[in-house]
C-alpha cells in the first residue's frame, strides 16, 4: 500500500512493480514487441535501481540474471563523454559475470551490454566467444565487436575473429560480421577485406552476396579515385576509413568533413594535395550510388 501511494505521489510506478512487469516482458520477448516496463527502468538511473539490477545479474535464476543485465545494458542516457551512469561498476560486474556465466541466453546479453558500454578492456573475453557453440552468442560477438575494438588499429585477434565470423554457418551472424567489417570498422586491412568480399560474392544468402559484391566494387572505385588524386603508395590505408565514413553519412555525405578526415589521416603529407576536390568527388559519387541503391 505504501509503495502504491508513493507511485501515485511521484508519478512513477513503484520500482518492484516495474521489475515484475519487465521480467514478464523479457520472458515473452519475441524481438518485435516493445518492452515498455524495461524501457521505463532504463529511464530511472538511480543508485537503488543499479543495486537491484546488479543483484539480479548474480541471481541463481537465469531469467533474473538476464533481466539484471538488460537493465544495466542501457541504464540512463549517454552523457556528453559517451558514458552512461554507473559505467565503471557496471562493466566490472559484466566482465565478472561473463567469466562465470554458463547460460547462453544470459551470455549473449552480457556481450551486448559490454558492446553498449564500449568496454574495450573486455575485448579478449568477447573474442574468446567467437567460436561459441550457440549461434546467438556468436551473433552478438559479431554485432558488438565494432564497439570494443580500436577502430583505427584493430587488434589482430579481433580482426581474425571478425573475418572468421563472416564465414559462420549462421547467416545472420555472417551478415552482421560482414556489415561490421565493411561499414563500421575503418582500420581493417583493406587487402583482407577485398579477399573477404570476393569470397562472399557467392554466399547462398542473397543479402550477404549483394553486400559483398557492392563493397568489392566500392573498394575498386575508391582505390581508383584515390590513385588518380594522390601520389602512389599513399592511399590504400585510406580506403577503409573513406568507405566507413561515407557509409555512416549515407546520401548526406559531407565533403568538408570528409576532406578534414583525409587530411587528418594523411598528416603532413596532405599539404599541397587536392584533398578538398577529392572529398567532393567521393561524396558526390557515394550520394549518387546510394540514391540508386535505395530508389
Amino acid at each position: 500500500m505504501i509503495t502504491a501511494r508513493l507511485g501515485r505521489v511521484t508519478g512513477q510506478p513503484p520500482l518492484e512493480l516495474l521489475l515484475r512487469l519487465a521480467l514478464r516482458e523479457i520472458q515473452d520477448d519475441d524481438g518485435v514487441m516493445a518492452l515498455p516496463s524495461l524501457a521505463a527502468l532504463h529511464r530511472r538511473p538511480t543508485r537503488q535501481l543499479f543495486d537491484r539490477a546488479a543483484a539480479l545479474a548474480t541471481d541463481g535464476d537465469p531469467e533474473h540474471r538476464e533481466l539484471g543485465v538488460r537493465i544495466l545494458r542501457e541504464l540512463g542516457d549517454e552523457q556528453p563523454d559517451g558514458r552512461r551512469p554507473f559505467r565503471e561498476p557496471t562493466v566490472a560486474l559484466l566482465r565478472s559475470r561473463l567469466r562465470d556465466e554458463t547460460d547462453p541466453s544470459v551470455t549473449y546479453w552480457i556481450v551486448s551490454a559490454l558492446g553498449y558500454h564500449r568496454d574495450r578492456e573486455s575485448l579478449p573475453q568477447v573474442v574468446a566467444l567467437a567460436a561459441h557453440p550457440d549461434d546467438r552468442v556468436r551473433f552478438h560477438v559479431a554485432a558488438n565487436l565494432p564497439g570494443l575494438v580500436d577502430p583505427d588499429r584493430v587488434q589482430p585477434e579481433a580482426a581474425e575473429a571478425l573475418l572468421r565470423l563472416c564465414h559462420d554457418e549462421d547467416p545472420e551472424t555472417r551478415y552482421y560480421a560482414l556489415y561490421a567489417a565493411t561499414r563500421e570498422i575503418p582500420g581493417l586491412d583493406v587487402e583482407a577485406v577485398t579477399r573477404l568480399t570476393e569470397q562472399l560474392v557467392d554466399d547462398p544468402d542473397t543479402q550477404i552476396s549483394a553486400m559483398a559484391a557492392a563493397h568489392h566494387e566500392a573498394i575498386r572505385e575508391v582505390r581508383n579515385r584515390l590513385g588518380d588524386a594522390l601520389p602512389p603508395g599513399t592511399h590504400d590505408h585510406l580506403i577503409g576509413p573513406v568507405l566507413v565514413n561515407l557509409a555512416c553519412a549515407g546520401e548526406t555525405a559531407d565533403a568538408q568533413w570528409l576532406d578534414e578526415e583525409l587530411r587528418r589521416r594523411l598528416g603532413p603529407e596532405a599539404a599541397g594535395l587536392p584533398t578538398a576536390r577529392l572529398a567532393a568527388e567521393l561524396a558526390a559519387w557515394w550520394a549518387d550510388r546510394e540514391s540508386r541503391v535505395w530508389s
